[in-house]
């Protein structure tokens, strides 16, 4: 399993040429590449944060378990890993460029990226090894048409003679610079990329959660704001929400204080709260300061510092206990534009309403 993890299966994939111009195997260039991506999958490997976790994808390696399997067919095999892949390394080379392996395992891979609901840019690692004199790939190119930048692994004053990257034909831990300074100057920003894609992952498998939990039939955690005035209406609605399943997390109304030390404690608490509930349900106030406070403080402003918080959804919603509060004052439009739906909580039966737009909500 990657570091990065679901639905990926490795962290990263070389894709190289292996420069073999008379079919005899084992060509200087694929030695190159081969000891290129050890010592690529070792510094990120030196990571404690990540590197427990990597997992580093080249189809001729010669580890047992890593490469390809020569029993199976070569093609689904080697799309499986390709596909499953989280970064695409690609070591640029003029062998690269004329490859018809290489130009499939880079089509596989971004065809992928639509499967996986995620861009491809910021995804694509070049390693410039040799220089290119041809056209690349627009997939290699940025939203301008420009070659992406890469990292450069020859020596670029000597090109036109001396166009072999650093360490030809082979590297190894004792390999210095100018090879290390390009290697590790590549896989610390290979290692960003991992961590913001490892955290972009989570955060969607927590969004997915919390979509699963909105859409079942019972058991959501709602947060239910009331103020002390309204106790009575406020224990009401709780029961009203126990008995069709719902579980409020909050343990009462909010006292309402004066004492601005104490009022950013409770709103620093009801945040918090919040950020560990699937829905937000405001027990209307009859007093219009007193509504549009709630709509704006709890149901705007702390709502949406919880959201940031857990990455929740968090759908809000008004319980109007009295009835179309003020329908001449059209507080129900007023909560629209805050994103807030309106429920008349006066008149049975409204519950079954709640649970179909909280489904609706998470389809």
């Amino acid at each position: 399993m990657s570091y990065v993890g679901d639905p990926f299966l490795h962290d990263i994939f070389i894709s190289y040429s292996h420069g073999d111009v008379d079919g005899h195997g084992n060509a200087r260039l694929q030695q190159w590449s081969e000891s290129f991506a050890l010592e690529l999958e070792a510094e990120l490997k030196a990571f404690p944060d990540i590197g427990a976790g990597i997992s580093v994808f080249l189809d001729q390696h010669y580890r047992h378990g890593s490469g390809v399997d020569p029993m199976d067919p070569l093609d689904p095999q080697l799309k499986k890993k390709i596909t499953g892949s989280a970064i695409l390394a690609v070591l640029m080379s003029p062998h690269y460029l004329t490859s018809r392996w290489c130009g499939d395992e880079r089509d596989w891979w971004f065809e992928a990226q639509a499967q996986h609901e995620l861009p491809a840019e910021g995804r694509v690692s070049v390693a410039r090894i040799w220089p290119t004199a041809d056209a690349w790939p627009d997939s290699l190119a940025d939203h301008k048409g420009n070659q992406l930048v890469g990292y450069h692994f020859f020596d670029r004053a000597r090109a036109e003679t001396r166009p072999q990257p650093f360490g030809w034909p082979k590297v190894d831990r004792e390999t210095g610079n100018p090879f290390r300074d390009a290697v590790l100057n590549m896989v610390g920003d290979l290692r960003v990329k991992l961590l913001a894609l490892h955290e972009e992952l989570e955060d969607r498998k927590r969004r997915a959660e919390n979509m699963k939990r909105l859409s079942a039939t019972d058991g959501q955690i709602i947060y239910l704001h009331g103020r002390q005035s309204q106790e009575e209406k406020w224990n009401q609605m709780n029961e009203f929400l126990a008995q069709e399943g719902f579980v409020v997390g909050n343990v009462g109304p909010e006292p309402m204080e004066s004492d601005p030390r104490l009022i950013r404690q409770s709103q620093n608490l009801r945040v918090q709260t919040m950020s560990g509930c699937d829905a937000i349900f405001l027990v209307g106030a009859e007093d219009e300061r007193e509504l549009a406070a709630d709509l704006m403080v709890v149901g705007r402003l702390d709502r949406h510092a919880a959201v940031a918080l857990s990455n929740k959804l968090l759908p809000c919603a008004v319980l109007d206990t009295a009835g179309a509060i003020n329908v001449n004052n059209d507080w129900q439009r007023k909560a629209a534009a805050l994103d807030i739906e309106w429920f008349d909580a006066s008149t049975e039966p409204w519950l079954p309403g709640v649970q179909t737009w909280l489904q609706e909500i998470a389809e």
